[in-house]
């Protein structure tokens, strides 16, 4: 599956799911509207052929780039490519082996060489026709059977025994039958062993080593009969083992060497012939495509157990670098330095407590829904969900450079998100829900944490520690962060209220925490979070623009242009923010709810210092800000 996010323009954070080719434009017409007038009507074609995506420049006047290249012609689209039409730029986003694990062997291998110069050899590529009625007969018998084993390719166990019961089935003279994987000899693995009327406790079957990598190596069926004297020598394991006649095939797909299958019997009298092993190795090749798909299936199911679980704490790129061995995710705890966000409902148990159960648990499920994509969308990590809260983290196991700036981002999201979910809340039958959230930046210890049996991977430290307490207190509608997430954001990136100092349990001395409402992002916009009363009415500012204006969120039924704007926000309630000027009605997004988007300018951009180069101070302290 392929998404686009808006990164920049007026459409900042709106994802669009990909499922046909899209025609990109400033058009309204444009399966992709994007509202920049910087791009051309119909600037660009985003081809999706179903299994990818690709980037066409459609003559625009003013070009299209990939990752600030221009292009000109036609490009494959990677993840995490961003391309640019006007000044709005667009991420890709995809959403989307170990071997088997050896068993204890059933049997063991007989090193002794045996003398098989003499030995009938049929090259598996060159397997002849039999004209005999009776062998017709019984090879069509022989290949019903093994076709029927893909029946059962879903459990690769059943298809390794039915291999060798078909054998048994085909050559009533075979005594015993074994089934190896792998390609080379000194890899092989013991799967199978089935021994005719075997009665009583015998010594652990053995096939020779001699003879398992000379049929690999030559790829080719061998037959071995002792009733040639030149055949064997006399002294060597095959004579010891008591084998006077045996069948040893590779199975092989399309020059894939899987394993081998050998059978043999000790009664000279039933040896097998030519056309046995004509036979066998028919039937062995029918038998080996069921076992490859059987070992492909298991194999997908395991990849895709291991990424599931992966995903569960990881971001998918990551995820599959694990399951491609290009990352080690070893037992035990290392230590990184990444950024922890905490969130949770304000009064959830109060509310809890007026709802039926079945309900409580739909709303949670609802409002995660709304809350993953946020974090997921900058790359981050969830660690776990704790009744109605949320640990999530970036930076670990891999360290991107940005892991402050885009946790913040994560979080100025969900509290974008929250805006347009909670619209819907009394259509819905459902209360509003309010979320505070904070963020901390430091070393963690990070790896699989548990029992043999039960293992997670998650982190631990003073900074996951920290982080729940800095999100204790944060209040609705507000991100906290830590002085340490502040300065990792660096100057100028970070807009917001300083915070008085405040004391949290087990720490000696007081945090220095800041209330984020602005984060710098891609060429120059500010992604904000601002609440705002427009004539008694709630909105929100949530973007500024390279132009300077503004995009602004408020009820479909408010006029924004209508009255003077003052600042909503918790720790600095009343700031007045000028009479808003209206440029555009912005086209409505999924994520938004009932809410409408406009595109304002104000007589002050910065916004009355907020957007300035320091934090301003909070004019409250902690005892008038009641969560």
């Amino acid at each position: 599956m392929f998404e686009l996010v808006f990164v920049t323009g007026s459409r900042a954070g709106e994802v669009v799911a990909v499922k046909t080719s899209l025609m990109a434009g400033r058009s309204p017409e444009c399966s992709l509207e994007v509202p920049d007038p910087n791009a051309s009507r119909q600037h660009a074609r985003v081809v999706f052929d179903g299994t990818g995506l690709t980037l066409v420049d459609n003559r625009s006047a003013n070009g299209t780039f990939l990752n600030e290249r221009r292009v000109t012609e036609p490009t494959r689209l990677k993840h995490d490519d961003v391309f640019r039409l006007g000044e709005t730029r667009i991420r890709v986003q995809s959403r989307r082996g170990q071997t088997e694990a050896g068993s204890d062997s059933v049997f063991g291998f007989h090193d002794s060489e045996a003398d098989l110069s003499q030995s009938i050899v049929m090259p598996m590529s060159e397997l002849a026709q039999s004209r005999s009625p009776d062998a017709a007969d019984r090879r069509f018998a022989g290949l019903l059977k093994a076709m029927n084993l893909s029946k059962d390719i879903d459990q690769l166990d059943r298809v390794l025994e039915g291999i060798i019961e078909v054998m048994f089935e085909l050559f009533p003279q075979a005594e015993r039958g074994f089934l190896m994987l792998g390609s080379k000899v000194e890899d092989l693995q013991p799967k199978t062993v089935k021994v005719r009327n075997q009665t009583g406790t015998q010594e652990a079957p053995k096939v020779s080593t001699s003879i398992c990598r000379k049929a690999l190596v030559e790829r080719a069926a061998f037959l071995f009969n002792d009733s040639n004297p030149g055949d064997f020598d006399q002294g060597m394991s095959i004579v010891s083992l008591r084998i006077r006649s045996a069948m040893t095939v590779p199975l092989i797909v399309e020059n894939e060497v899987l394993g081998l299958l050998q059978v043999d019997t000790t009664d000279r009298a039933r040896a097998f012939t030519s056309k046995d092993l004509e036979l066998a190795a028919a039937v062995s090749q029918v038998a080996s495509f069921a076992l490859r798909n059987a070992q492909q299936l298991k194999r997908i199911e395991s990849d895709t157990r291991t990424k599931d679980n992966l995903c569960r704490f990881l971001p998918g790129p990551v995820a599959q670098q694990v399951i491609d061995g290009k990352l080690d995710l070893a037992l035990g705890g290392r230590t990184y330095t990444g950024t922890v966000l905490f969130s949770d409902v304000v009064g959830f148990t109060r509310m809890s407590e007026s709802l039926a159960p079945e309900r409580v648990v739909d709303l949670m499920n609802k409002y995660f829904e709304r809350m993953v994509p946020c974090i997921r969308n900058e790359r981050g990590s969830i660690d776990k969900f704790i009744g109605d809260a949320i640990m999530a983290f970036w930076g670990v196991p891999i360290e991107q450079g940005s892991n402050a700036a885009e946790g913040c981002a994560a979080a100025l999201g969900m509290q974008i998100a929250l805006l347009g979910f909670n619209s819907l809340a009394k259509g819905d039958g459902r209360p509003p829900l309010g979320h505070g959230i904070g963020l901390n930046t430091g070393p963690v210890v990070a790896g699989n944490i548990g029992s043999a049996e039960t293992l997670s991977y998650t982190l631990l430290g003073d900074t996951v520690n920290t982080a729940s307490r800095i999100e204790h207190h944060a209040l609705k509608e507000q991100v906290l962060i830590s002085q340490a997430t502040w300065e990792a954001l660096g100057g100028g990136n970070a807009f917001g209220i300083k915070m008085p100092p405040v004391n949290v349990r087990n720490k000696t001395e007081a945090l220095s925490l800041y209330a984020l409402r602005g984060l710098a992002r891609d060429a120059g916009e500010v992604m904000l979070f601002l609440p705002v009363d427009s004539g008694g009415v709630r909105c929100w500012l949530i973007r500024r623009l390279t132009d300077q204006s503004f995009i602004f969120l408020h009820p479909a039924d408010h006029d924004p242009a209508a009255h003077p704007m003052a600042s909503a926000a918790v720790e600095w309630p009343g700031m007045d923010l000028g009479k808003p000027a209206v440029l555009a009605t912005l086209p409505a997004q999924n994520a938004d709810g009932c809410l409408t988007r406009s595109q304002i300018t104000l007589p002050d951009p910065t916004l009355a210092g907020l957007l300035g180069p320091a934090s301003l101070p909070c004019p409250l302290g902690w005892d008038a800000l009641v969560r």
